[in-house]
């Protein structure tokens, strides 16, 4: 009897933890304001965009991000491929870049409703297909 009321406190006692380093992080994002005073409310959502391929017509991109600090990341290869490859993880938000645990490329904010994705050294992408590489977000 008393191991199972010590499982049960121990279990609400995580459950408060866990609600309270959410709250954090929300806070973080919101008490830190870059230069757009950007909120995690206004990054939370879906964006999507078709980003060039060299051997396909493209790589259809959707980029989920929510307020939790969890992402999807799903893309599939446009007339090449049915296979859809998605990524889940945590994201982070600093200085305007979004970080995506587990992938290689981070992408800036634009506004509040474009993220550039940038290239591997974290530079933004020049040249004439530069235009290409943005995911707008989604109105929900």
């Amino acid at each position: 009897m008393m191991k199972r009321l010590f499982i049960i406190l121990c279990c609400i006692l995580f459950v408060f933890i866990a609600c309270d380093n959410q709250r954090k992080g929300a806070e973080a994002v919101k008490d830190k304001k870059d230069h757009q005073n950007v909120t995690l409310h206004d990054l939370s959502g879906s964006y999507t965009g078709i980003m060039p391929c060299a051997d396909c017509d493209g790589i259809e991109t959707v980029l989920k991000l929510n307020q939790n600090f969890s992402y999807s990341y799903t893309s599939k290869y446009l007339n090449k491929s049915d296979e859809v490859f998605v990524k889940d993880g945590k994201w982070k938000f600093e200085n305007d870049i979004i970080t995506l645990e587990g992938v290689d490329y981070k992408f800036k904010l634009g506004d509040k409703t474009k993220l550039w994705q940038l290239d591997l050294s974290g530079n933004d992408i020049v040249g004439e297909l530069a235009e290409n590489y943005k995911l707008e977000k989604i109105k929900e």
